[in-house]
């Protein structure tokens, strides 16, 4: 996608979007989360997760999320380095991603941290940035990987 066409309020607008997506998942703000995507999301975790990438509803984005998140004792994804390109109504927002989980238990530490990218893709609706794809791309982690196993019923 051309880097043509996104004016400086457009490349703050994705990047705000692309922050309250972590800020929301982060302090359980289900319907806030909602407001930021299409109806339909392009969900791709499986650079850390596995699986497959599938193509859900907003809602069921939202209840997997609020279903897993308060799980966990606490959470912080800390997003950085927004990169915004696009043209039109579509766009793209990379950016880097520090994700810590913490919840204490008997299996190991009680932390599990991890760092990537996010790569989103946006489309303008009645003058609104909304997310449209995630793809969450896992470079590196360290501590306790249970601790995502038990919060997300993967055990």
């Amino acid at each position: 996608m051309a880097d043509t066409g996104l004016d400086a309020v457009d490349c703050l607008d994705i990047t705000d979007a692309c922050n309250r997506m972590a800020l929301y998942i982060d302090h359980h703000r289900w319907d806030d989360l909602g407001a930021l995507f299409t109806d339909v999301i392009d969900r791709d975790y499986t650079g850390i997760f596995g699986g497959e990438p599938e193509t859900i509803t907003r809602e069921a984005f939202i209840a997997r999320a609020a279903g897993r998140m308060p799980n966990f004792a606490a959470t912080q994804h800390l997003v950085s380095g927004h990169i915004a390109a696009g043209s039109g109504d579509e766009a793209t927002c990379t950016a880097q991603v520090q994700a810590s989980h913490y919840l204490p238990t008997t299996t190991g530490g009680s932390m599990w941290t991890c760092g990537g990218q996010y790569d989103l893709r946006l489309v303008r609706t009645r003058g609104t940035w909304l997310i449209s794809s995630v793809t969450a791309t896992q470079c590196w982690a360290t501590g306790n990987f249970e601790v995502m196993r038990i919060a997300m019923g993967m055990n």
